[in-house]
């Protein structure tokens, strides 16, 4: 999967509950829009994008929405889906010079690995509850949909909760690696 190096902190089969049964999230539904001959705005594509499993993870799913090649970009101009894009940096999360957008559904009881990216990440609410980890302990809740959390390249985990699935989109801006005391940290996950 492009998206596919983000991992599942170790839990037991009973942490992740409802890790198969995704029933209170709907389905994520995507539209395209170009313009015709005549140059009218027309809609070009209208589907609805499945998410996928992260490869050796339970509970964890991600699902790509657009991915750019540049910024900015020529996607107005040319016949390609950026859903099909791969990912090439920064755990198979960011996009060199570029964006990518795309939606993760957390599981009940699920949790992501530690990690940071070298980007600028604008992570928006979409169902469900979820708690931003930091590394000075700090926890934040957020429970509304529309809750924003704008990533600066810091060390970072998610968990959900519970008792739903949790869903929130992602526009990860590549960026230059976050600097402290002239030292640039890189991405990483542990």
């Amino acid at each position: 999967m492009r998206c596919g190096r983000l991992f599942l902190l170790p839990q037991t089969t009973s942490a992740v509950r409802a890790s198969s049964n995704m029933s209170d999230l709907p389905s994520f539904r995507r539209v395209v829009t170009t313009h015709n001959e005549a140059g009218l705005a027309v809609v070009k594509d209208d589907k609805e994008i499945p998410s996928k499993d992260v490869p050796g993870s339970t509970g964890l799913k991600l699902g790509p929405v657009w991915i750019t090649d540049s910024v900015p970009t020529n996607d107005n101009n040319i016949d390609i889906d950026g859903g099909e894009r791969p990912v090439k940096r920064d755990l198979g999360l960011v996009s060199p010079g570029a964006t990518n957008c795309t939606f993760t559904d957390l599981a009940p009881g699920a949790a992501t690995v530690w990690h940071r990216t070298s980007s600028l990440d604008h992570n928006i609410l979409l169902y469900g509850k979820i708690i931003l980890l930091l590394e000075d302990g700090t926890e934040t809740t957020l429970d509304k949909p529309g809750d924003t959390v704008i990533q600066r390249g810091t060390m970072h985990a998610w968990k959900n909760p519970g008792p739903d699935w949790a869903r929130w989109i992602t526009v990860l801006v590549d960026a230059h690696p976050a600097e402290v005391n002239g030292k640039a940290l890189q991405a990483e996950a542990r």
